[in-house]
């Protein structure tokens, strides 16, 4: 694969327990230029095994408000608090079992495949209530980024 988010993973933290079962995790992401991504797995978690100072390739979804469309580059500044993609597939769908590890709501759905800096992401194509073409841009604002799956 090798486009999607990769980067150390320097904490693997358990979240809400209950009963000795783990529901969620929270992990953070060094990436090449030294960022921190906070990342958060709902789902299962996923991430149980990953361990703390090795390199993982990680498919991710943006929970995202405030989506805008482009067509073409975008001629507004970023603002501090925004996000900036290229649209690489509209309606993109995971192959089953392709990944080390991954969530069963990667599959339920077609995605927007987005190109950022840091790596290929995931968004809900539900969030734009237009027709988008690849190449066309996407600002948002992030409120968190989900594990869905580890390549």
């Amino acid at each position: 694969m090798g486009d999607f988010i990769k980067g150390v993973l320097i904490e693997n933290e358990e979240g809400a327990t209950y009963e000795g079962r783990v529901y969620d995790r929270f992990l953070k992401l060094r990436l090449r230029d030294a960022q921190v991504l906070s990342i958060f797995d709902p789902f299962g978690p996923i991430s149980t095994g990953l361990a703390e100072g090795n390199v993982y390739e990680m498919i991710l979804i943006t929970l995202a408000t405030s989506v805008k469309y482009f067509a073409t580059v975008p001629l507004p500044p970023l603002a501090s608090d925004e996000w900036q993609a290229t649209i690489i597939e509209p309606r993109w769908s995971a192959v089953e079992g392709q990944y080390r590890h991954a969530c069963s709501e990667l599959f339920t759905q077609k995605w927007l495949l987005l190109a950022t800096p840091l790596g290929q992401l995931l968004m809900s194509h539900k969030v734009l209530s237009i027709p988008v073409s690849p190449g066309g841009f996407v600002r948002w604002k992030n409120i968190r980024l989900d594990l869905c799956a580890v390549i």
